[in-house]
């Protein structure tokens, strides 16, 4: 089965658990890039959690979402903000044609409460169903802090025991 990992990351755990997903899966990986980068001022903060509350979508540099007409499976890595996907995420979830495919969610969060991240995991997933697209499984991995970039063996153990396929 060809898969493709698609990840936006700001401070590098999504990065590090895409890298994890690629290797088990052999799997390409692409790095959504946002056309404007976001400041790291308290403010770019609250506007970066607000856009993601309210669903906004980026503008990316690149169009990933057409290439993945060639793939049987995607990854689809966003971090957690205000309890939803992030913009990135949201402008590639809305320009992919997802119909007949397999979609693995995986999403990563500074709160060890990984519930706070359903909710964006369960948006993300309806959005694709209606598209068409199969969601096998939702991941949720508990990343670092703001500013902070997950250790790989972390979030390898937990990929090990959260995303077991049948």
């Amino acid at each position: 089965m060809k898969t493709a990992v698609v990840f936006y990351t700001r401070d590098g755990s999504t990065k590090v658990a895409a890298k994890v997903i690629g290797e088990k899966f052999d799997a390409d990986v692409f790095e959504l890039e946002e056309a404007k980068k976001r400041g790291n001022s308290p403010g770019a903060f609250i506007c970066a959690g607000f856009g993601a509350a309210i669903g906004r979508r980026s503008k990316l540099k690149n169009a990933y979402a057409r290439d993945m007409k060639d793939y049987d499976r995607i990854c689809i890595g966003t971090p957690i903000w205000a309890a939803k996907a992030t913009p990135a995420v949201n402008a590639f979830t809305h320009a992919l044609e997802p119909k007949g495919k397999e979609i693995i969610i995986f999403t990563l969060q500074a709160d060890k409460d990984l519930d706070a991240s359903k909710k964006g995991a369960d948006i993300l997933k309806k959005a694709l169903e209606k598209k068409g697209a199969t969601v096998i499984k939702i991941v949720r991995l508990c990343g670092a802090g703001v500013g902070e970039t997950a250790k790989e063996d972390e979030i390898q153990t937990q990929i090990d025991t959260k995303l077991v396929l049948k």
